[in-house]
């Protein structure tokens, strides 16, 4: 069986100095859906919170950040849902070095939900009282 290469990690104080020189040019919603089971509201509900981020280095000194969250609202398993809220945002980062992958691995476990999180829980607050549905507090971030 073969060894996994590990890709060579940035130093703390390396990253520091990365992030220093980058800038968020934007943050957009790309895609959002909603599905109720209205008949299946219960006060006993479990959530299930799932995030997948992605990155593409478009050039040097840009790179398009992915953030795809999707809650899920059960009673007991998930194909008896109650909620199901899904939204995917595009961060767009620009930066005065080049965008390195390794900068953006790191960048995607500890950044990234920092600057979408709160986006996504507005969102879902939003769409339950669109819906009519008793209102759902999100935990913050811990770190």
């Amino acid at each position: 069986m073969a060894k996994k290469t590990q890709k060579p990690r940035i130093p703390p104080d390396e990253y520091r100095r990365l992030l220093d020189q980058v800038d968020l040019e934007s943050i957009v919603m790309e895609t959002c859906s909603m599905k109720t089971r209205r008949e299946k509201l219960s006060s006993n509900m479990r959530l299930d919170i799932r995030h997948k981020p992605s990155y593409h280095i478009e050039d040097d000194n840009r790179a398009t950040v992915i953030s795809d969250y999707e809650i899920v609202a059960t009673k007991t398993t998930k194909k008896e849902f109650i909620v199901k809220i899904g939204a995917t945002y595009r961060v767009v980062l620009v930066s005065e070095s080049p965008f390195s992958e390794n900068f953006l691995d790191i960048y995607i476990q500890g950044n990234l939900q920092v600057n979408t999180w709160p986006y996504f829980r507005e969102f879902v607050q939003s769409m339950l009282q669109k819906a009519g549905l008793p209102p759902l507090t999100l935990p913050f971030l811990k770190s």
